[in-house]
C-alpha cells in the first residue's frame, strides 16, 4: 500500500498535555494525530502504519528513557522522537540527542512551540521526498547520479525539484565542471516529459555559422552544402526537453529566433517560411554571468527573462566541501568496477591532500584525478602517490592544512574547522548557524559537545 503523504504524529503523553497537542496540530493542519499508551507505542511504529513524529512524556509513559528511545528508533529509523522534559538540562538533551532523539520541548509545551516544531518537521520530510525523487530519477538508467550530503546542495535539489513539477523555463547556473547537465537530467526525469527525449546541445562546441541550422534545422538547398533537409534539435527534441548548455555563447541574430520560440512556441527551419509549432521545455546553463553580459550588450534582456523564470544555481566544489568524501567515494567505486581493479578506500593522507585542495575544475576535475588514481593505484587503497594534484593550486590560502591521519581522525579534523568556520559567519549565533548548515539547534550543539567546540 502506498505510504500516506499526511504527516503522522503519535503523541505519547499525558491527559493534560493532550488537549495543547491537539491544538497545535489544528493549528497546523494536514496531519494525522493518535494518542495511545507508551506501553503500545512498539507495537504502532513496528504495524507498518506510517509514523513521522512520536511526542514522548517522561511523566506519562515508561518508554521516555534512553533504552526506550534507543528501542523506538531501532524499530522504526524514519521516525522523528521529540520529547517532553520538565527540568530543562543541556547534558540530558545531548544524550538523548545521540540516542536519535531530534528535539525537545519544555513540558507541558506551548501551542506555538509544538506548531513550530511540527511545521520545521514537515517541510524537512517534504524536501527530504522531493531530493530522494530527484536523485531516484536521476539514478534510473544513468551510470551517474547526483551526490548530496550537504546543506548547498540540499537546496540546489530542492529548488530543482520544484522546478521539476512545472513546465516552465530553468536556467542552471555555475562554474565549469559543476554538474549543470546532470541537474538538468534530473529535473527532466522527475518531471511531467520523463517518458519524452531529452536532448542537449553545447552552443560553446559549435560553429556560430551552424548553430541555427543545429538548433532549428534545414531545408534541401538553404545554403550551399544543404544536400539534404536537417532535423534540428527543436524538432527532435518535441515533446520532451531541449538542453541549451552554454547559451550565453549564442550569437546575437539566433538571440532573436530563440526568443520568438520561448514567446510564440513556434520557429521556422533555415531556407523555410513555414512555421513549425514547437513542444519543448528548455532548460538552459551557463558558466558566464548572463546579468553583466547583458548590460555590455552582448545578450538580450527581454530573452535573459524568458531564460531565468527557475534559476537554479550549482555552488562551486570549494563551497560544499562536506559532499567530497561522498563523491571520492562514488568514484572510486565507480572506477574500481569499471576498470576491473580491487581498489577499495583511499588512506588519510591522500584524503587530507584532496581535502586541502581548491579544485578550480570542480566535480569533473575531482573525477579525473581520481580515474586517473584507480587506474595506476597497484593497491587496494589510495595514497598519495596515487594522486596527481598540480602542486602550484594546492593550500589554497583560505583553506587550512590538515594533519595525516586514519580517515576518521582527518574527518573529524575537517568537520571541526568547517562548523567553526560557520559559527564565525554567523558571530556565533547558534540558531543563524543551524539554519545555515540545514540542521536542528539541537544537533549542532551536539556534534559541538562531540568535537570539543566551545
Amino acid at each position: 500500500m502506498e505510504k500516506s503523504t499526511r504527516f503522522s504524529i503519535l503523541a505519547l503523553v499525558a491527559s493534560e498535555t493532550e488537549g495543547v497537542v491537539r491544538r497545535a496540530v489544528e493549528e497546523v493542519g494536514a496531519c494525522e494525530l493518535r494518542v495511545d499508551a507508551g506501553e503500545t507505542a512498539l507495537d504502532a511504529v513496528e504495524s507498518g502504519d506510517q509514523v513521522d513524529l512520536v511526542l514522548l512524556d517522561p511523566d506519562a509513559v515508561s518508554m521516555a528513557t534512553a533504552d526506550g528511545i534507543a528501542v523506538l528508533k531501532a524499530a522504526c529509523p524514519s521516525c522523528e522522537i521529540a520529547l517532553l522534559l520538565g527540568d530543562h538540562d543541556i547534558t540530558m538533551d545531548v544524550e538523548l540527542m545521540r540516542l536519535g532523539a531530534y528535539d525537545s520541548l519544555p513540558n507541558p509545551p506551548t501551542v506555538e512551540a509544538l506548531a513550530l516544531l511540527i511545521r520545521g518537521l514537515m517541510e524537512k520530510n517534504e524536501t527530504e521526498r522531493e531530493n530522494r525523487a530527484m536523485v531516484e530519477a536521476m539514478g534510473q538508467g544513468r551510470s551517474q547520479t547526483i551526490i548530496s550530503h550537504s546543506p548547498e546542495m540540499e537546496k540546489v535539489l530542492s529548488m530543482a525539484a520544484r522546478a521539476a513539477k512545472s513546465d516552465s523555463t530553468v536556467l542552471i547556473t555555475g562554474e565549469s565542471g559543476t554538474g549543470k547537465e546532470l541537474v538538468a537530467r534530473a529535473i527532466h526525469l522527475a518531471g511531467p516529459r520523463k517518458h519524452k527525449a531529452f536532448v542537449p546541445v553545447n552552443i560553446a562546441a559549435l560553429q556560430e555559422n551552424l548553430i541555427e541550422s543545429e538548433l532549428f534545422g534545414h531545408v534541401k538547398g538553404a545554403f550551399t552544402g544543404a544536400m539534404a533537409d536537417r532535423t534540428g534539435r527543436f524538432a527532435l527534441a518535441d515533446g520532451g526537453t531541449l538542453f541549451i548548455d552554454e547559451i550565453g555563447e549564442v550569437p546575437p541574430g539566433i538571440q532573436v529566433k530563440l526568443l520568438r520560440v520561448l514567446q510564440f512556441g513556434s520557429y521556422e527551419r533555415v531556407g523555410e517560411n513555414a512555421p513549425t509549432v514547437s513542444d519543448v521545455r528548455i532548460i538552459a546553463a551557463t558558466n558566464r554571468d548572463l546579468e553583466a553580459e547583458v548590460r555590455a550588450g552582448r545578450f538580450r534582456a527581454d530573452l535573459y527573462y524568458r531564460v531565468n523564470v527557475v534559476p537554479v544555481s550549482l555552488p562551486a566544489l570549494r563551497d560544499h566541501r562536506a559532499d567530497i568524501p561522498y563523491l571520492v567515494d562514488y568514484f572510486i567505486k565507480k572506477y574500481a568496477i569499471k576498470n576491473g581493479k580491487p581498489v577499495k578506500s583511499i588512506t588519510g593522507e591522500a584524503m587530507a591532500r584532496i581535502m586541502r585542495y581548491p579544485f578550480p575544475g570542480n566535480v569533473r576535475e575531482l573525477e579525473n584525478v581520481l580515474e586517473r588514481g584507480v587506474v595506476l593505484c597497484r593497491g587496494e587503497y589510495l595514497t598519495e602517490t596515487d594522486i596527481f594534484l598540480p602542486d602550484e593550486a594546492e593550500g589554497g590560502a583560505d583553506d587550512a592544512p590538515m594533519p595525516p591521519g586514519g580517515y576518521d581522525e582527518v574527518m573529524s579534523t575537517f568537520e571541526r574547522e568547517y562548523l567553526t568556520k560557520v559559527l564565525e559567519r554567523s558571530a556565533h549565533n547558534k540558531s543563524a548557524a543551524a539554519r545555515e548548515l540545514g540542521i536542528n539547534e539541537r544537533r549542532l550543539r551536539y556534534r559541538l559537545k562531540v568535537l570539543g567546540i566551545e
